[in-house]
């Protein structure tokens, strides 16, 4: 099958042998994604210390929850997040050629491609359970009764079940051929990097779903 530029871009994506189109895409949506989550994460963070400031909080246990995991965590783990993959994209820009260009095969496009969408799904879902423990956090600072613990478990079971999916093709990712670069070395360290996310995945859905045999409160919330 013949792909001309009015084919399918997904499947355009995959089959090119030159990545550096989709990758500038990738990262410009990456850093839209980013952006509005670190400023929504900044105002949800602004509601909750200016309420804790003028009234405080409900119950005296929640004052450090509140100002620890809704108003500093939330934004340094997205800006902290974000610095990394701006890292990860630099590191992948010194492999351009001096054109611009980001050479692969088939098959390492493919995988790149399907590696970078992988991580793109485990970054929403990492952003989206940040925000939501934010606004849960705002629930609980104006005295709403919510079952928190749902949600945290449900978000826990998610997020494992996406990294054991970017843990699955973690070791396809395009490994550079050149002798200097120590292809054999980099391949088993992509390995171990996969196993480690599929064994933290599984531990994380795991954790959601028995957390309340753990923590015995949980099951009876007041």
């Amino acid at each position: 099958m013949t792909f001309t530029a009015s084919s399918d871009p997904s499947f355009a994506d995959g089959l090119q042998t030159d990545l550096s189109p989709f990758f500038r895409r990738y990262d410009r949506r990456n850093r839209l994604v980013l952006g509005a989550a670190l400023g929504a994460s900044l105002v949800v963070a602004a509601v909750i210390a200016t309420h804790l400031l003028d009234v405080g909080a409900p119950a005296p246990k929640l004052v450090g929850p509140a100002w620890g995991m809704g108003v500093v965590f939330p934004p340094l783990l997205i800006a902290g997040w974000w610095t990394f993959g701006e890292l990860i994209a630099l590191g992948r820009r010194k492999d351009y050629r001096p054109d611009g260009s980001h050479p692969a095969g088939e098959m390492d496009a493919s995988n790149g491609v399907r590696l970078a969408n992988a991580g793109f799904a485990f970054n929403l879902v990492l952003l989206a359970a940040t925000i939501t423990g934010q606004v849960l956090m705002v629930l609980m600072v104006y005295g709403v009764h919510v079952r928190g613990d749902l949600i945290s478990r449900a978000i826990m079971v998610v997020e494992g079940a996406v990294t054991i999916y970017l843990g699955n093709l973690w070791p396809r990712m395009p490994t550079p051929r050149a002798p200097e670069r120590k292809a054999a070395v980099t391949m088993k360290a992509n390995r171990i990097s996969g196993w480690v996310m599929v064994v933290v995945g599984l531990l994380m859905i795991l954790l959601g779903v028995f957390l309340p045999l753990l923590v015995p409160g949980l099951r009876h919330p007041h």
